[in-house]
């Protein structure tokens, strides 16, 4: 398995004019560019954006592969508050080898969690990973905190996608 783990600012210096972003994220390929993208809008000079502030008209379709976990209930498994449909998918696609047997495709965007409350930062993941039939799952995740109080990271938005590796 490779695993290209790429991490941004704890502060971001990113704050580009409403219709500059619409525009990038109009372009922008990537699920995961995209959601980061909103989540800078989101801060407006704030750390984190709160829960109130996300709205799933202004996500899109992207809704769809995006998840919500509520930290406060967190204690090494993640609580789902919000499960996207496409996303949702991929909640029973068992992985590959003695170790991640019993592991999905969701446990894999989920599983630097603890990073994020640690580093206080959003994380983009992007991975290659082998499925229980051999086949190969090329996937992107990112995971961006939130905060109502502006410190305490009390929720999380996250999404994943990807494909199959049809080589």
């Amino acid at each position: 398995m490779t695993s290209d783990v790429m991490e941004l600012a704890a502060k971001p210096s990113f704050d580009p004019p409403l219709e500059k972003l619409v525009t990038y994220q109009s372009k922008e390929r990537r699920l995961v560019g995209r959601l980061l993208a909103y989540w800078h809008h989101l801060c407006r000079g704030r750390t984190y954006p709160r829960l109130k502030d996300i709205d799933p008209s202004e996500i899109g379709d992207d809704w769809r592969w995006a998840f919500l976990l509520d930290t406060a209930r967190y204690h090494d498994f993640p609580n789902f508050k919000y499960l996207g449909p496409d996303i949702a998918r991929y909640s029973g696609v068992f992985l590959s080898g003695e170790d991640a047997f019993t592991t999905t495709l969701l446990d894999m965007a989920t599983h630097n969690l603890e990073r994020v409350f640690k580093e206080g930062c959003p994380l983009l993941m992007e991975e290659d990973v082998s499925l229980y039939d051999g086949k190969r799952l090329m996937y992107r995740a990112v995971l961006l905190p939130l905060s109502d109080d502006g410190s305490k990271i009390n929720y999380v938005l996250g999404a994943a996608n990807g494909r199959m590796d049809d080589s």
